[in-house]
């Protein structure tokens, strides 16, 4: 056989070559970054910075009630092929081998893409990354397995024997966007664990060098059918697989199956979000119902659990009547609250809390939903669980619609069900429908684990109904699986991030689950909270002392910001540091994550990293206006942070200085890092701000913006900054809005009070200290 090379199309000193062995490799100036190398007999490794990350376990599929492996020559290997091709993503090769599994022919294809770099915020070198197909050409019947949590396919899949260099892996898992069951250690045969099957989610691999080379393997398409399984040696081997899960009976003819493995050498945040740039090209997702989603821009008052109203009236009164004196209290005090929140407590549900009929019960509110919406004029997010079996909106109940009965539990099958549900809904106000209990819904009706389909038809007509009514959907304990799915689903706007809040608990931490929702599309929410330590009477018997620590996570998030305090206990003070005057949430341009250094700290407990929490974030005005923010709290250590450390890499040089005093400035380098202390604690967190440094008539000058709020440089209160011999910035809010926008030059920080004129709309001059409001 003669070698075959060819030569791709690629960006300049980056090329793929195809060899005998049918090897694809990335090359960046020389040197080989990435490279999925395949032989021909379909045995495969992962290659990053030429050393071997990652060898193929043996590929296997399930058909006519018997598992088909390349391990012991079952699966028959029948030919293989290549092909080249371009698609939204651009250009790629692919390698491909044809098995037969029984009476099933099945492909399993190498795609490697030379993606379009346009799509991506980081501009990596080679951007390499690699999919892994699997299509059945005629079907396959007698598919399961007697376990859902495992796979009927694995391909890919991996040795997890340890590697020649050492590596740590991130695996999200489990409820409330893969927080749930989190984990983090070191590469392994023995090391790795992580919660797989049906709570399974993206999984990170990373080294130790300062760059932290990662690679991410996840789901690419059919993401509610698609399982990760963790192999052990009771099970055959020590391997991990990606493939169709477990319990699917029947593949139909012609289905594909892709999951992608991304390579990134520029840090674990970096490489998340170039994954999830990806993935949301490839689906179509945009950012247009985020952006326009009324409920994450504007302050909320919520009623679920952890909030003082959860289940709970006042004295003597209806939920109607508490509503009403909730939406008069917060009027009086001058809190910008716009919209309102109903939780489970409103509808019509059963013994086992599954939804009879989604409207609300006489005994909540006598007069009806249309009619408190007309008295309050909150818009409204309501909540939702799974569907009870006597759900009245079903045929076999007298309804109009098809659904599906599995035992106390039903699913709809139609998507005019939530057309018209929804529909009714605008009526009486409905913004955000929130979907609460999606693990239960999933797990618990059976059908969702046997059909490859019918998970990912109940969540696109649900979406559908929504698009059709111009509403969003906020997702609520869902698995990661659940989260991918809303890549074909742009009205997904916003999920829970954090188990449910309680007073005094820790469900602000979500410095790592927010990475993954950035990293597709979708904004986290940390849930309600308390801006008061004290509520007396309260159902859960507890106090809330981080009122402040809750405010600024939930500001730092972009997601919702919703209070959830007694009438009679808020702190305007402490709401007011997260909004403007027309309650417009001021937000930095991505979620505050945690920083890389902390994220191998999970893996390694000897790596140098923060023993604590220490996010970053930042907002982009375009160009060199970058300004970064940086939280710090339950520091257990002494650490220092460089710009490096906090993803500040390509940011101008700049200044930091902490929240509580814009005069202490100091240089932010690589040579002169910020050093934290163990006084960041929950109570008494720490926040920093970085600025540009800029000089202007010989001065050193910072734009230090708007200090007495969380977010002192926010797109939602600047809309333009123009910098020549005078500094000029372009102000936004609401009409007769006082801003106090501060500066610091030469080491003494002062404000520039600036009145919005009638239009919301404001032109500030540095040099002459003044502010025209239009």
């Amino acid at each position: 056989m003669t070698a075959i090379r060819h030569r791709l199309k690629m960006p300049l000193n980056t090329c793929i070559y195809i060899f005998l062995t049918l090897s694809f490799c990335v090359v960046s100036e020389g040197k080989q970054d990435f490279a999925v190398n395949v032989n021909s007999d379909g045995t495969y490794n992962v290659v990053v910075q030429g050393v071997v990350w990652l060898k193929s376990a043996p590929t296997f599929f399930r058909a006519d009630g018997q598992v088909f492996s390349s391990a012991d020559g079952s699966l028959k290997l029948v030919k293989n092929t290549q092909s080249s091709g371009e698609d939204v993503i651009g250009q790629w090769e692919a390698n491909s081998f044809l098995y037969q599994a029984g009476s099933s022919q099945i492909e399993t294809s190498f795609v490697q893409y030379t993606p379009d770099p346009s799509i991506f915020t980081y501009n990596n070198p080679t951007v390499p990354f690699m999919l892994f197909k699997q299509r059945y050409i005629n079907g396959a019947n007698n598919t399961a397995s007697n376990n859902s949590d495992s796979t009927i396919s694995g391909f890919p899949g991996f040795l997890t024997q340890e590697s020649t260099i050492t590596l740590g892996y991130l695996g999200y898992a489990g409820l409330m966007f893969g927080s749930d069951g989190l984990k983090a250690g070191q590469w392994g045969s023995t090391s790795f664990q992580i919660d797989d099957g049906l709570e399974s989610g993206p999984l990170a691999i990373f080294d130790r060098v300062k760059t932290a080379n990662t690679l991410i393997i996840s789901p690419a398409s059919r993401f509610m059918s698609s399982s990760t399984w963790r192999q052990n040696a009771s099970t055959g081997g020590n391997n991990v697989y990606w493939g169709t899960m477990g319990g699917v009976e029947n593949v139909p003819l012609g289905v594909e199956t892709s999951f992608i493995l991304f390579c990134g050498n520029q840090g674990i945040n970096k490489a998340f979000v170039s994954w999830g740039q990806i993935l949301q090209r490839w689906h179509g997702r945009t950012d247009q119902f985020v952006k326009s989603d009324f409920t994450i821009n504007y302050l909320g008052y919520w009623t679920d659990n952890g909030a003082y109203y959860y289940n709970v009236k006042e004295t003597g009164k209806n939920y109607q009547d508490t509503v009403l004196d909730i939406k008069s209290y917060i009027g009086q005090l001058g809190v910008p609250v716009r919209y309102i929140q109903y939780d489970a407590w409103w509808y019509h549900y059963d013994n086992d809390h599954g939804v009879i009929t989604w409207s609300a019960q006489p005994s909540v509110f006598p007069n009806g939903m249309q009619w408190l919406y007309n008295k309050t004029q909150f818009p409204v997010v309501a909540h939702s669980m799974f569907w009870s079996s006597n759900t009245t909106y079903a045929t076999t109940n007298g309804g109009k619609y098809k659904f599906l009965m599995d035992g106390h539990k039903a699913v709809p099958l139609e998507e005019r069900f939530w057309t018209d549900l929804l529909s009714n809904a605008r009526k009486w106000g409905l913004f955000v429908y929130e979907q609460d209990f999606l693990d239960e819904e999933f797990t618990q009706i059976q059908t969702f684990l046997t059909d490859i389909d019918l998970g990912r038809q109940w969540l696109t007509q649900m979406g559908n109904g929504a698009a059709k009514n111009g509403l969003t959907i906020q997702y609520c304990m869902s698995y990661p699986r659940h989260m991918l799915q809303s890549l074909e689903i742009p009205v997904v706007t916003q999920s829970r991030a954090s188990f449910d809040y309680h007073p005094g608990s820790t469900n602000w931490r979500i410095g790592v689950s927010s990475l993954f929702a950035w990293a597709i599309g979708v904004t986290p929410f940390k849930d309600n909270f308390w801006t008061t330590e004290v509520q007396p009477g309260n159902a859960y018997n507890s106090t809330e002392p981080y009122t402040s620590l809750n405010a600024v996570v939930a500001t730092l998030s972009t997601g919702p910001v919703g209070i959830s305090d007694m009438i009679g206990h808020t702190n305007r003070t402490l709401i007011m540091k997260s909004v403007n005057a027309d309650g417009l949430i001021l937000k930095p341009s991505r979620p505050a994550t945690a920083i890389d250094n902390q994220l191998r700290r999970m893996a390694w407990t000897d790596f140098d990293g923060p023993d604590g929490e220490l996010w970053s974030t930042y907002s982009d005005f375009g160009g060199m206006n970058k300004y970064g923010i940086v939280l710090v709290a339950d520091l257990r250590a002494n650490y220092n942070m460089t710009p490096c450390m906090a993803g500040y890499q390509g940011f101008p040089s700049s200044m930091v200085f902490p929240a509580s005093n814009p005069n202490e400035i100091q240089p932010l380098t690589d040579p002169q890092p910020l050093a934290l202390s163990t006084n960041c604690t929950k109570a008494d967190f720490c926040l920093f701000y970085v600025s540009p440094v800029l000089t202007i008539n010989g001065k050193q000058v910072l734009i230090q913006g708007e200090l007495d709020k969380w977010v002192p440089m926010s797109p939602q209160r600047v809309t333009d900054i123009n910098i020549a011999d005078d500094i000029t910035i372009s102000l936004t809010g609401a009409a007769y809005e006082t801003v106090s926008f501060w500066f610091n030059v030469d080491g003494k920080s002062s404000p520039v009070t600036c009145t919005l004129g009638a239009g919301g709309l404001a032109t500030l001059s540095f040099t002459a200290g003044t502010c025209r409001g239009v």
